[in-house]
């Protein structure tokens, strides 16, 4: 066994970390903007992979159906517990609200699709473009009003959610998925290969990002994030899909996606509203240094 999860880190997790940390010690020679790798990323990358990856798998309205809801499930479940243990243990509100945030958004895009591709094989990657896109989604409108809701109008908030191409990119990806329509082979093209230019870039960017993140406040906070977030999500999904007795191919993505690290958007977002950004940065990092020990020992289940 311990081979087996040597050879999952070796093979399959540590070449993720090592462009995460290319991506830092970049960051620590040569200064770059890392709002506007990011902004490239959100705004072009991970629209296009989204919507090339969907329109080229073929999924029916009961696949989208199943993983839509486990998905929401599982969000429902860490929501209620973040929510419950930031009560009791008396965290302050906008804390309370970025250990929910932490929590259930996972980064299913810079570290879930690269994670998915190199442990279960380019054919799952699919099924994770749809677990990205309802992400982004939930991330953009729940997790955008949440913080907006903080500092902007009711307006405004509105505003800014329906702002993101994100949205409209999966809502259509899903349509073609459903439909099998296919693009113009051009347009695919395209769209293919800014979708490939997402894993090397984003991870880099990502390496960038946490690069620039100084200091780990409020311990207790951080710490109900993150086992929320690395341990407990995996094990709900794992419940939620023998719950609902979901084919096994679809099941393996579901939890290997679950347990990936916080996403770096959540940072993004609570430093773009100035609601907590340096509690959400933390998150971000502890999480992702933390989750090779977890994501290898979930690799290594789902895989058996």
């Amino acid at each position: 066994m311990v081979s087996t999860l040597g050879a999952i880190f070796w093979e399959r997790v540590l070449p993720i970390l090592m462009l995460v940390s290319l991506g830092a010690l970049f960051q620590r020679w040569i200064r770059v903007d890392a709002g506007t790798l990011n902004r490239v990323n959100l705004y072009l990358f991970v629209p296009a992979l989204t919507l090339s990856r969907l329109a080229e798998t073929p999924l029916s309205a009961n696949t989208i159906g199943i993983i839509t809801v486990a998905v929401l499930l599982n969000m429902m479940v860490l929501w209620a517990l973040s929510s419950f243990i930031g009560r009791l243990v008396q965290l302050e509100p906008t804390s309370r609200v970025t250990v929910i945030l932490g929590a259930i958004l996972g980064n299913s895009g810079n570290f879930g699709l690269p994670l998915i591709e190199l442990v279960l094989g380019r054919q799952f990657v699919g099924y994770q473009a749809l677990v990205l896109a309802l992400n982004n989604v939930l991330t953009f409108t729940f997790g955008v009003w949440f913080l907006a809701c903080a500092r902007l109008s009711f307006a405004e908030a509105v505003r800014r959610i329906f702002s993101m191409p994100l949205i409209y990119s999966a809502i259509f990806g899903i349509f073609l998925s459903i439909t099998q329509t296919s693009l113009p082979k051009p347009l695919l093209i395209s769209l293919r290969y800014l979708g490939d230019g997402l894993i090397p870039i984003a991870l880099v960017t990502l390496g960038i990002q946490l690069a620039e993140k100084r200091g780990l406040e409020n311990g207790t906070a951080i710490s109900i994030a993150a086992i929320l977030r690395l341990v407990v999500s995996p094990l709900s999904m794992f419940s939620i899909v023998h719950s609902l007795k979901i084919q096994p191919e679809i099941g393996q993505v579901l939890i290997l996606g679950a347990s990936v690290p916080t996403a770096v958007n959540t940072a993004l977002l609570a430093i773009e509203f100035k609601v907590n950004p340096n509690l959400a940065s933390a998150i971000v990092l502890v999480t992702t240094i933390l989750c090779p020990i977890t994501v290898t020992a979930t690799a290594f289940f789902v895989i058996q």
